[in-house]
């Protein structure tokens, strides 16, 4: 039989035929598809973080100062992966459902124009409802990145900080916190996919109600002769796939407004908009010989504070020197501005008689270390820590570091030796066994100037006598300058600074300032009021 119920069989057949190959083709091809965008999508997220991550490095010391760390984890982890998923999944996709819309189109315009404007229709309908939701859903994107950048920070300081949470007797306040915190992204996510959830439904019943009135208007086509069963047939094949596409080309302009947050977020930070780049030389010196001279230096962290005003000194090679004054008084200050890690308002800061913004970057800190109060060290082993120093130093150098800086017979106790692993930010270390670490680090890096933050503050008697011994030491051949909170541990110092609510108060040697400056005498005094104290509860 040809004919069934009044149907060519042979002609449905060929264009079920024709359906089952399209259909196959369609799934091969979407595998493809997927592979292929998966690998797109791994990449650009690789990429983003490899610039971003550099980006972050390069920038200046004022961004951490301002930034917490849970801000730029948010950008890394979530902004990142954002703007892969919408350049992949959605712009991609929509440049291939485009390409569906103008063969398909072409197909189904082919078959019947009227069924075909049935679907055309409904197309600024969709097309409206996600203009008029993309803005309320960045919106929501916005609030959403905020909490995250609260809760990474959160995580960070807790689990930096879990042992102070801990002897604190806070676990129950800092749970509370991350409760508050975690509850307000719950419900501002809930509330995203409920927006989300809405404009997909009203789209999709759009797009029902466009199904339904091609259903209804092709079977009165049929039954009217104006359309044969196997066009009908093929044309609703066709035309769920153009709906379809047709709906994806609508919802891009949302997908766009939702991942815009996430570009601002990343692309403000690689491209550094909020802060002054940092700008450095091209000089490059193999050895210096570690003279400092400030020239009527100034310096403000905000535009209406000034911190550091007009100074000028020199230091000399192979001395040591102090720089001493209450707290707030600009002596950090100086060390930072030395390091580059901010720029002087005015004045200039010179090393053996070259500015430091000749110097590049690499130069400049090569001759340079810094030992601070509380020093970084990384969760690897002792040796691997004083390799970042100098990659290429061999064992015996880093003993003789090492001894030098009084903290090698301890190591060599240990039962790994070098090879201990010290703990996040060398919890396995006490604070003078971390500084003198770090000292054996300067000297693994062979810096003509070595600079000491407070190095022996809060330390134990025994760890001040090696500190202090290791820099005396080190004074003979390298320049070295100390901020100094405990003012016998700096009182046979070449010279001694007093910095004074930002201004040099006086310089000289330390019998010479108790008898001529009223302000080193002061301090001087109240330091020994309050060993004193300590003397009588002894």
């Amino acid at each position: 039989m040809t004919y069934l119920f009044g149907i060519n069989s042979y002609g449905v057949l060929i264009s079920l035929i024709y359906i089952l190959v399209i259909n196959v083709a369609e799934s091969g091809i979407g595998f493809l598809q997927s592979y292929l965008f998966a690998i797109l999508s791994s990449n650009i997220i690789y990429d983003l973080k490899r610039d971003t991550y550099e980006k972050i490095l390069n920038l200046p010391v004022k961004a951490f100062d301002e930034m917490r760390g849970g801000d730029f984890i948010s950008r890394m982890q979530g902004d990142i992966s954002n703007i892969a998923n919408i350049i992949t999944n959605q712009v991609l996709n929509t440049i291939v459902d485009i390409l569906k819309v103008i063969v398909i189109g072409i197909t189904v315009f082919t078959i019947s124009v009227p069924l075909s404007m049935v679907i055309v229709v409904s197309f600024p309908i969709t097309y409206m409802i996600f203009l008029k939701s993309g803005k309320a859903l960045r919106k929501k994107n916005q609030e959403i990145a905020t909490i995250n950048d609260n809760y990474f920070s959160l995580l960070a300081q807790s689990l930096s900080g879990i042992r102070e949470i801990k002897s604190l007797g806070v676990k129950k306040y800092n749970f509370d916190m991350f409760l508050d915190i975690s509850k307000k992204l719950k419900i501002k996510t809930i509330n995203l996919e409920i927006l989300s959830t809405l404009t997909q439904t009203l789209s999709q019943g759009i797009n029902s109600i466009s199904q339904l009135a091609v259903m209804a208007f092709g079977g009165y086509l049929i039954l009217n002769g104006m359309l044969s069963m196997q066009y009908y047939i093929a044309f609703s094949s066709y035309s769920n796939q153009f709906s379809f596409a047709l709906m994806n080309i609508t919802r891009l302009n949302s997908n766009i407004q939702q991942v815009l947050t996430s570009l601002e977020r990343v692309f403000g930070l690689m491209d550094n908009l909020s802060y002054t780049k940092e700008c450095f030389g091209d000089k490059n010196i193999n050895r210096v010989r570690g003279e400092i001279e400030f020239k009527d230096v100034s310096f403000e962290y905000n535009n209406d504070v000034p911190v550091l005003k007009n100074i000028s000194f020199n230091i000399l090679q192979n001395k040591k020197i102090a720089i001493v004054g209450t707290s707030g008084s600009g002596k950090t200050t100086i060390l930072n501005l030395i390091l580059k890690f901010y720029e002087p308002s005015s004045g200039s800061i010179l090393i053996d008689g070259i500015d430091i913004d000749e110097f590049s970057e690499e130069c400049l800190h090569s001759h340079i270390s810094i030992v601070r109060q509380e020093p970084f060290l990384f969760n690897i082993s002792i040796k691997d820590n004083l390799l970042l120093a100098n990659s290429e130093a061999i064992d015996e150098e880093i003993y003789k570091a090492c001894e030098a800086a009084y903290i090698h017979d301890y190591i060599m106790d240990m039962p790994q030796g070098y090879d201990s692993i010290i703990g996040e930010n060398g919890i396995n270390l006490s604070g003078g066994q971390k500084q003198r670490l770090a000292i054996a680090r300067a000297l693994l890096r062979n810096s003509t100037i070595i600079l000491f933050d407070e190095a022996t503050s809060s330390l134990d008697n025994e760890s001040q006598y090696f500190i202090r011994k290791a820099i005396n030491d080190l004074s003979k051949d390298h320049t070295i300058i100390i901020i100094a909170h405990r003012l016998f541990t700096v009182i046979d110092a070449d010279e001694i600074i007093v910095i004074d609510k930002g201004e040099i108060a006086g310089h000289g040697k330390h019998g010479f300032l108790i008898d001529t400056n009223s302000i080193y005498k002061h301090l001087y005094e109240a330091e020994i009021d309050v060993l004193k104290g300590n003397k009588e509860v002894i």
